[in-house]
């Protein structure tokens, strides 16, 4: 089992690393990273989900260091932490297959970050998931406008997407019918 946690933590630095290489990105373009199905990521023969969900943070990773988030949030003392994430797996992927992550950031609002992910093997959409994080410091929601203006990114609002609808209308359904269970 720590083999599969250290798999995690070495794949974050790696994609850390590489990405302070790579050139820097507008927040909402698209970006691709290429990997290769592990070992510690398969369970029998295939790439097992909680694997593929992994990966999509790294894509989270690469576009905050590109960007020049990551030290604006190591400076100011900020976090990003994950509201919620929804997933798609369409087709499997077996060990040491290659394939792409491709992120982008959808849509934001004052309380909300929207992210999406698509894993990719020769053209063809191997999964899908849509991230919800926010920005923090301590305790206190910090709004997403702040940072453009403080990182002087050239974005624009953006109309919200049809797919955020369905999504929020899924994680209110889910918590409606989790509400005993999240009861501490």
């Amino acid at each position: 089992m720590w083999i599969k946690g250290m798999n995690r933590w070495l794949r974050i630095l790696i994609t850390i690393i590489r990405a302070q290489f790579r050139k820097s990105v507008n927040p909402d373009e698209e970006v691709s990273l290429n990997f290769r199905v592990w070992i510690s990521d398969v369970d029998l023969s295939v790439m097992n989900n909680a694997a593929m969900l992994a990966i999509t943070e790294l894509g989270r990773w690469d576009v905050m260091v590109r960007t020049g988030f990551l030290k604006y949030a190591r400076t100011n003392r900020l976090y990003l932490p994950l509201a919620s994430i929804s997933a798609q797996f369409r087709r499997p992927l077996k060990r040491f297959q290659k394939f792409q992550l491709k992120t982008q950031l959808i849509y934001w609002d004052e309380k909300w970050i929207y992210i999406s992910h698509r894993i990719v093997r020769k053209e063809k959409t191997i999964a899908v998931a849509l991230a919800k994080v926010t920005l923090k410091k301590g305790k206190k929601r910090i709004p997403f406008a702040r940072i453009i203006s403080d990182l002087n990114w050239a974005m624009k609002p953006k109309m919200r997407p049809e797919m955020i609808d369905g999504f929020e209308k899924g994680e209110i359904l889910f918590l409606e019918s989790c509400e005993e269970l999240l009861h501490d």
